[in-house]
């Protein structure tokens, strides 16, 4: 019997593990939903007000995911289930989220036919590259050579800027402290929109049509160093694979990643360009080697 194994994630913090632990267990593949719990959607309206309506899913608050995977196979879901208590630290933890697995009369489309033929030389070679799992880190961001851009947290924001500019490939400026731990990350987007507000106030003031983009606005106008602006820290390690990294910049929409040692201090730089770069060349090789 097929069955539905549904996930719905509280602590995002979890996904990317709990993604990993499932391919590393077999299952076939799955669906994410941005999805919101109805009272506390019903909570934050009442606070924001129905203006911010369109801004529901935006809101870190409220965010939460909700994973779908059909499993034929008994035992794979009895290990799929147990992955996702582990990697949870189990669902009966306040703010976890819930897990379901229900019973499905009808699954059509789970198998699907390999093409032969003609129609099998003309299928395109899969995107993700062989063997990108186990890629390390070190090596892509080796071969990238990219020098990572460290800023105190009382940097202003327009030296930040200047500081990235002097590195074209590096899109995401690192915040540490006094002794190089990080604390922090800047990235080119809010770096921008902020300074936008010093450069164009006039333009800008012109979209405030409500309490909210008022409280926006004044929120924005109080930025004006890295700590001001700077989102919690996110990183890799050197011994990390290829696909964490990418899964990590995925779910908190950052365009490169710091590298950091066992201390925590930022010792080089990933971008999400050069990753998918240096896997589509990967890819390429080995279409050529098996010609």
């Amino acid at each position: 019997m097929t069955h539905l194994l549904i996930v719905i994630l509280d602590d995002l913090k979890c996904l990317p593990n709990l993604l990993l632990a499932w391919r590393n267990a077999g299952v076939p593949g799955a669906t994410i939903l941005e999805s919101v719990g109805a009272y506390r959607a019903h909570t934050w309206l009442n606070r924001v007000g129905l203006g911010a309506l369109e801004r529901l899913f935006e809101a870190e608050e409220i965010r939460r995911r909700t994973l779908l995977a059909a499993i034929e196979d008994e035992g794979l879901l009895a290990r799929a289930v147990a992955e996702a208590e582990r990697v949870v630290g189990g669902f009966e933890r306040p703010n976890s989220g819930i897990l379901l697995v229900l019973p499905v009369a009808e699954a059509r489309g789970l198998r699907k036919e390999r093409p032969t033929g003609p129609e099998a030389e003309k299928a395109p070679p899969h995107l993700v590259c062989a063997g990108w799992q186990e890629m390390r880190v070190e090596e892509v961001a080796r071969a990238a050579g990219l020098e990572p851009v460290t800023v105190p947290p009382d940097a202003p924001l327009d030296e930040v800027a200047r500081a990235l500019a002097a590195r074209p490939g590096v899109r995401v400026a690192c915040v540490v402290t006094e002794e190089g731990r990080l604390t922090g990350l800047l990235d080119i987007h809010t770096i921008a929109d902020n300074l936008l507000f010093y450069i164009l106030p006039e333009e800008l003031l012109r979209e405030v049509t409500d309490l909210e983009r008022v409280a926006e606005f004044a929120a924005r106008i109080r930025i004006h160093t890295a700590a001001d602006g700077m989102q919690r820290p996110v990183w890799v390690k050197e011994t990390d694979t290829l696909k964490q990294a990418l899964m990590l910049m995925h779910e908190h929409r950052l365009s490169g990643l710091p590298v950091v040692d066992e201390a925590y201090q930022v010792v080089g730089y990933v971008d999400l360009l050069g990753l998918l770069t240096h896997c589509l060349a990967q890819r390429n090789a080995e279409t050529k080697e098996a010609r």
